[in-house]
């Protein structure tokens, strides 16, 4: 993503005028030394950001996808346990392994609860700004002067556009997914040990099930301000839809 956009900074500016802007207003009359210095700048400003931030979110994203996977083997596990051999050894042998998934999920917090928080806020003004670009761009008062700063903008915008929409979506749908695979654990783990009840009406028998529901949801966050559900992806646009299109108006 960085080389595919630095190159098309590189073909679509006004290499005397960009050169010009990237030297701190030194003029550069070498043409090789114009397109040196703009794919260069570019390069560098699209991987602090958004390149780096992706990396982290993408091994966010891999790290919450693995803990899904387990969950639903254990899902699949007890759905295709009978009833008879689903007894207390079996439920506590699925408890346990459930556990140790719960302590994974803890660490991840811990670990990465700032970093998300930082790139879901930074990745959401982003949107914000591509969508302000765009919408602005049509107002009578935001003029072009020249055909390729046209295409520079455009270019820029999609690149960083699609760039923050991706993560911030991956974020809050794969993290968001947590929740899901753990209501449908829960739900498995009581239908089997209420079919091993009605079953075989050992009253006596440990009903484990009642720890699931003593446990809270798991639902990761972004310093317990942003909860990442997948219900909340319409919710973020809607209000970057919003609150853009109010910020462009006052401004006209």
């Amino acid at each position: 993503m960085p080389v595919m956009y630095s190159i098309s900074m590189t073909l679509t500016s006004d290499k005397r005028v960009s050169a010009r802007f990237e030297a701190y207003g030194y003029e550069t009359e070498n043409v090789l030394v114009q397109v040196l210095l703009i794919y260069t700048k570019s390069f560098l400003y699209f991987l602090v950001h958004p390149t780096l931030g992706n990396i982290v979110a993408l091994l966010y994203c891999t790290l919450c996808k693995r803990c899904c996977t387990m969950i639903q083997v254990l899902t699949k596990e007890i759905l295709h346990t009978s009833p008879k051999t689903f007894g207390t050894a079996k439920q506590i042998q699925i408890l346990r392994r459930k556990a140790k998934i719960d302590d994974v999920l803890e660490h991840l917090q811990k670990t990465f609860s700032v970093p998300t928080l930082l790139i879901v806020v930074g990745n959401f003004l982003s949107c914000a700004t591509v969508l302000g670009w765009f919408l602005y761009a049509d107002s009578s008062k935001y003029q072009f002067d020249k055909m390729n700063k046209v295409n520079e903008i455009i270019y820029e915008s999609l690149f960083y556009g699609l760039s923050s929409f991706g993560c911030l979506t991956g974020i809050l749908w794969v993290a968001g997914g947590l929740p899901v695979q753990m209501q449908r654990f829960k739900e498995a783990f009581c239908k089997k040990a209420h079919l091993r009840l009605i079953c075989f009406e050992n009253l006596e028998e440990p009903q484990l099930k009642k720890e699931l529901f003593e446990k809270p949801e798991v639902v990761l966050s972004g310093c317990d301000i942003i909860f990442f559900k997948r219900s909340t992806v319409l919710a973020v646009f809607g209000t970057l839809l919003t609150y853009t299109v109010l910020v462009v108006n006052a401004k006209d």
